[in-house]
């Protein structure tokens, strides 16, 4: 008999006193131990689900994330690393991008730490069609040995396309090189196994200023800018360039400055596009860091270091201006050469954006996408 045919018989059928209240209290205690029970579960599934969750890797919950947000747009950019410079950090990497264009999956600059950040966003090296490296220096191509590398071990036989500035193919080939150890001791163990030669999967094309290429329905454009130039503001023979590029589709388009101070080439590269991915510096603090007792730089060093700083760099309000003459709609800030923890300095960051553009501007974190 269920406790609510237990009541309505209580009220139809005469019973003495004294059995009708033990009748009622025993369903007082059984209605209340029902209720209890109910409160119970709810409690047990509320922190079930808490523990399932915090359970599933951050990769997989970041991955759905930048799947979430790829479907929304044509393409979508994701900051693997967002440190700046050749400071080691314990909460960000060095410079990395993910773009996610339909089946196309890009970096753009691979420094050191990206590979680990990209397993965040649930892809391994196998994955990668192609790299775009801004320019040669360590801290934005510190992370292609492992590319290349686990690409092999990974036995991928897709082509890897590296697209870079004059000496890339250098950069690569003795990467490939260095492999050589790892290949002989594969080639010792695994004799009958058909191997992969390094080389073969991978190829680097040469990009400079002006450069163009159409890739599966994505114009990539790159201008020389001045993070190079030398102390009277022309290109300094180095060899190499320093680039910005654009990707655009037919109805979206992304900037990507690399490092840069002021350049008119790269506002004139950034005209009318959705967003662009700017490098900062937060100056002052970085050059009160270098001149603090605790500095790890020589004395000599720093009065050239503080000028380079100075003109190969972009302050807040140097890159609101260039997405203000860009007509940009967005600016994310990426490239953090900031002195001090992020969350004391980001609201200064914005506000000295704000002193020269007017549009919306994010601040990135480390597997962010936009």
């Amino acid at each position: 008999m269920h406790l609510e045919e237990v009541g309505n018989w209580l009220q139809t059928d005469p019973l003495p006193p004294e059995k009708r209240e033990n009748i009622q209290a025993s369903t007082t205690f059984k209605a209340k131990n029902l209720v209890d029970r109910q409160e119970m579960t709810m409690k047990f599934n509320k922190i079930f689900a808490s523990v399932l969750i915090a359970s599933i890797p951050y990769g997989a919950m970041a991955s759905d994330s930048i799947e979430q947000k790829a479907s929304q747009k044509p393409m979508t950019w994701t900051t693997l690393g967002t440190a700046g410079g050749p400071v080691v950090h314990p909460d960000r990497s060095q410079p990395a991008n993910l773009l996610t264009a339909g089946n196309n999956l890009w970096l753009v600059d691979c420094g050191d730490g990206a590979l680990e950040k990209l397993s965040a966003t649930g892809h391994q090296p196998s994955d990668i069609d192609a790299v775009f490296i801004s320019h040669l220096h360590l801290d934005h191509i510190g992370g292609l040995q492992g590319l290349i590398g686990l690409r092999w071990m990974q036995h991928q036989k897709r082509p890897l396309t590296i697209y870079g500035p004059p000496g890339t193919q250098e950069v690569v080939s003795n990467i490939i090189a260095s492999l050589g150890p790892s290949v002989a001791i594969d080639i010792g163990v695994n004799k009958k196994r058909m191997q992969i030669d390094p080389a073969k999967v991978v190829e680097v094309v040469t990009m400079t200023g002006g450069s163009q290429h159409s890739i599966n329905g994505i114009t990539v454009t790159a201008a020389q800018n001045s993070h190079f130039d030398n102390q009277d503001g022309e290109p300094a023979d180095t060899g190499t360039e320093s680039l910005s590029y654009r990707f655009s589709t037919k109805n979206y388009s992304i900037g990507y400055t690399g490092d840069t101070g002021e350049s008119e080439a790269v506002i004139h590269l950034f005209k009318g596009v959705d967003l662009i991915v700017s490098e900062v510096i937060d100056l002052q603090g970085i050059i009160a860091n270098l001149n603090s007792p605790k500095s790890p730089m020589p004395e000599e060093v720093k009065p050239r270091l503080i000028k380079h700083l100075m003109m190969h760099h972009l302050t807040p309000q140097e890159a609101g201006k260039i997405a203000a003459e860009a007509g940009a709609k967005r600016l994310v800030l990426t490239h953090l050469a900031i002195a001090g923890p992020l969350t004391k300095v980001s609201s200064g960051l914005i506000s000295a954006v704000h002193e020269t553009y007017q549009g919306e501007v994010e601040i990135a974190h480390d597997v962010e996408t936009f």
